[in-house]
């Protein structure tokens, strides 16, 4: 019952770290490229006077970390729990450092920040749950 269970939850892991990789690599470039309208008054008193730091950080380090992940995952890798639950608190710390740093503004941004926190706590608390299941199976 435990494999089952182990097997399922790693799926759907990899389901959601590959949408955490693809997009927080997407939404970074946007950032970048200007194709996401977001206010530049957001960033008076942060260290940024444009987007392309934060799309850059969002893009390479946080999506580059779901990929890495979502690579280990579907390779079964002895380290892909630990690059799972990685990938999780880095966007939790993302969203957190975008919160303090511009705020919480209403709308879509603000939607996308409560997600994205979520996502990261959901893929920390399912990884923690694979790891587990696997002791279980040992």
């Amino acid at each position: 019952m435990f494999i089952k269970m182990g097997k399922i939850l790693h799926v759907i892991l990899i389901i959601l770290i590959a949408f955490l990789a693809l997009t927080t690599f997407l939404g970074g470039i946007a950032l970048i490229v200007n194709l996401i309208d977001m206010p530049v008054e957001l960033l008076q008193g942060s260290p940024f006077s444009n987007y392309i730091i934060p799309g850059l950080s969002l893009s390479v380090i946080v999506g580059g970390t779901a990929l890495v992940a979502t690579i280990l995952l579907i390779r079964k890798s002895k380290f892909a729990i630990l690059a799972s639950t990685t990938a999780g608190v880095v966007i939790m710390f993302f969203e957190f450092v975008e919160v303090m740093v511009i705020g919480s503004p209403e709308g879509i941004a603000q939607f996308l920040q409560v997600f994205y926190f979520g996502l990261g706590t959901l893929i920390v608390v399912s990884s923690l749950g694979t790891w587990f299941l696997e002791l279980l199976d040992e």
